[in-house]
């Protein structure tokens, strides 16, 4: 897509939050894991810093599994959901001890086993932690790809399926941190910055 290639030329120059991961604190395929379950309906600003006191704690399952839930809960406070992802963090921890001898599995299949992970997650975790050729569809894809008119579809999984069909790996390869930072940046969900779009140009929405 010419439209993508336009903002790969300026997704350096974005202070967006979703950038500030990659080097807020030791990235292995369970710190990964965690941070996509801490997530869920907050904010990528509140849940890099819950992030950070969760893994100066434990960045392993088996340091994790020596924390009680409380602990947990008081450092990822105030993501949304904190007991409930607390609660989860523990079970999944338990559950990669137990399945996988304390290792995040690479495969789809075996993460959708993990409570807490679905196929949005799992695409982010595999991408991220395993460096595979996929692409997690958010809200955030899914409004933009649908206000391009690149796909049509009605909910975040059917574009996903769409996705698969229409994108190659290498293109889906970065699309969601792209696309994510995009919208955090500039095609806000409310109250888009179209007079500093790099591609408004390309776009239907600005010229309405």
């Amino acid at each position: 897509m010419r439209i993508v290639a336009l903002l790969k030329r300026e997704y350096e120059s974005w202070d967006a939050p979703a950038k500030r991961f990659e080097g807020a604190y030791r990235r292995t395929p369970f710190t990964i894991m965690v941070s996509v379950l801490l997530s869920f309906r907050t904010k990528d600003e509140v849940t890099l810093e819950a992030g950070k006191r969760l893994f100066a704690l434990a960045d392993t399952p088996y340091k994790m599994v020596n924390l009680d839930r409380v602990r947990i809960e008081e450092a990822i406070y105030p993501v949304g959901f904190y007991r409930r992802k607390a609660a989860a963090i523990l079970e999944a921890s338990s559950y990669i001890i137990e399945n996988f001898g304390g290792e995040v599995p690479g495969s789809e299949e075996e993460l959708l086993k993990i409570k807490g992970i679905g196929p949005k997650a799992a695409h982010i975790i595999l991408e991220s932690a395993f460096g595979e050729k996929t692409v997690a569809v958010d809200t955030h894809l899914h409004r933009i790809l649908n206000m391009w008119g690149f796909i049509e579809t009605s909910t975040p999984e059917e574009s996903l399926e769409a996705l698969k069909k229409r994108l190659t790996p290498e293109e889906q390869a970065g699309l969601n941190r792209l696309l994510v930072s995009f919208a955090q940046v500039i095609c806000r969900p409310a109250r888009p910055l179209c007079g500093e779009c790099p591609v408004a140009c390309c776009c239907p929405a600005s010229r309405r």
